[in-house]
């Protein structure tokens, strides 16, 4: 029995011609039970994940024109983190701020006032412990509310916060007072 050269021109030939041949075959699509398994697994660890992000996370987009903490419009708002620190931002529903915001709305806004802090509300300003935290009442001018409607003096009830932004436009609690801390939703860090 003669034995081929496996370097010959012959050799390669008869080489090219099988692998041309094989690649003209038409392929079986096969998909094996550790590939489904896999795929499945993947699957519930990634809706698993997603599940636990969103019951931790949630994102709050500012609507409005003017900015009251800018120039951040998008925040993204951690559920977990609910125990309230004076000048943290921190996230909120609304209640009782119709007609601005209706009853539900996310609010972000900077914490300013705790249990104990003593408020005062002037038409020139609002302070707290005697600290001034925002200036004026634009808000009551520029939708024709008699600013002397919100002056006022007072202690911040338990269990009850004040939240400011940082404009002098800003509807925040110098013109609806404090916020309950059940209405806490998380602290707020800007995106963008």
């Amino acid at each position: 029995m003669k034995r081929r050269n496996p370097f010959s021109l012959q050799a390669r030939i008869e080489r090219a011609m099988a692998e041309v041949e094989r690649a003209r075959q038409p392929r079986r699509i096969g998909v094996s039970a550790g590939f489904l398994a896999k795929g499945a697994l993947f699957s519930a660890l990634v809706a698993v994940g997603v599940v636990a992000l969103a019951s931790r996370f949630s994102v709050a987009i500012a609507g409005q024109a003017e900015l009251c903490l800018p120039p951040y419009r998008v925040w993204i708002i951690d559920k977990y983190e609910t125990e309230p620190a004076r000048g943290a931002i921190f996230a909120f529903k609304s209640r009782g701020l119709g007609p601005l915001f209706a009853d539900g709305t996310t609010i972000v806004k900077v914490l300013d006032g705790l249990p104990g802090d003593r408020v005062t509300v002037t038409e020139e300003s609002t302070r707290i412990n005697d600290q001034v935290i925002a200036s004026g009442l634009q808000v009551a001018r520029q939708y024709g509310f008699d600013p002397q409607r919100y002056v006022r003096q007072g202690v911040i009830e338990a269990d009850r916060y004040w939240f400011f932004g940082r404009t002098a436009d800003s509807f925040d609690s110098r013109y609806w007072g404090s916020v309950a801390s059940h209405q806490i939703i998380g602290r707020a860090y800007p995106l963008w």
